[in-house]
């Protein structure tokens, strides 16, 4: 299939449909107090995040201030490199996904943050992002501005899983905000957005300032260390791109997963 030949890969439209009003029952306030805004902002040079990707580094080195520089350029790295990196690298295993945390940064009041999800070992699946279509290339950030060039006969997701035998789970990882001591969540603005990448992996990125919508003058102060709360979860995808999460549904996995991180502060 040609590369131009994608645009025209949603016929017949309802699945397209269906997808989006899923997306959209999705974000009603069943499970969270509120739905999180997907970070959409135009981008360049898709290749400098790939090449984040298996590159080992002798000292630290921040992936979220690096995924952040991508997306909103080289000022955004600077101003994340001069906050409070928290090193984490944390893993969490829900049914046959993992969900790795890389690292956070504390920014005046903003907590961001970045990760991996990736199919656990012996596991025969096709990971999808969310805003994803199943007969849409695998593996291919196509959301944003100035992605790839999609090669000639690049399989698809439904393709690549009858290819494998393998079912099609889509993984998703949200930030629920900071827990505060007495349990309740320390955040407002949640933003997130999930990159497909070439490996099978996915890349997850959110932010979040500190807030309530009970208490607008809450705000997350500097501290050395943080109760981070992310909600993570994955469902499968039938062969006809349907969500498979109607309850009861032993394929909807949903867990609040809460790491502790601790910024690295250099006294001042």
């Amino acid at each position: 299939m040609k590369q131009n030949d994608w645009q025209k890969a949603y016929n017949p439209p309802p699945e397209k449909l269906y997808n989006t009003v899923n997306h959209t029952l999705a974000g009603l306030p069943a499970q969270k107090p509120r739905r999180p805004m997907l970070l959409r902002v135009p981008v360049i040079a898709l290749a400098a995040l790939l090449a984040l990707c298996g590159v080992a580094y002798a000292l630290f080195q921040s992936q979220t201030a690096e995924l952040f520089g991508w997306f909103y350029g080289d000022g955004k790295k600077a101003e994340l490199l001069s906050g409070d990196i928290a090193p984490v690298g944390q893993s969490c295993q829900l049914g046959d996904v993992i969900y790795t945390f890389d690292d956070a940064i504390y920014q005046d009041g903003t907590v961001y943050g970045t990760g991996t999800m990736r199919a656990a070992d012996g596991a025969n699946l096709v990971l999808i992002a969310e805003d994803y279509g199943i007969h849409e290339p695998a593996g291919y950030a196509l959301r944003y501005d100035g992605g790839e060039a999609i090669p000639d006969g690049a399989p698809s997701y439904a393709g690549l899983a009858e290819q494998k035998g393998a079912k099609i789970v889509l993984a998703r990882c949200v930030a629920n905000g900071v827990v505060n001591p007495d349990g309740s969540l320390n955040a407002d603005c949640i933003g997130y957005s999930q990159l497909p990448q070439a490996d099978g992996s996915i890349k997850f990125m959110f932010e979040f300032a500190g807030g309530s919508p009970d208490d607008p003058a809450m705000t997350l102060e500097r501290s050395d260390s943080y109760d981070v709360s992310l909600h993570i979860a994955n469902w499968e995808v039938n062969q006809y791109g349907e969500w498979l999460r109607e309850e009861p549904n032993d394929t909807w996995l949903t867990y609040d997963w809460v790491v502790t991180v601790a910024p690295v502060i250099e006294e001042e």
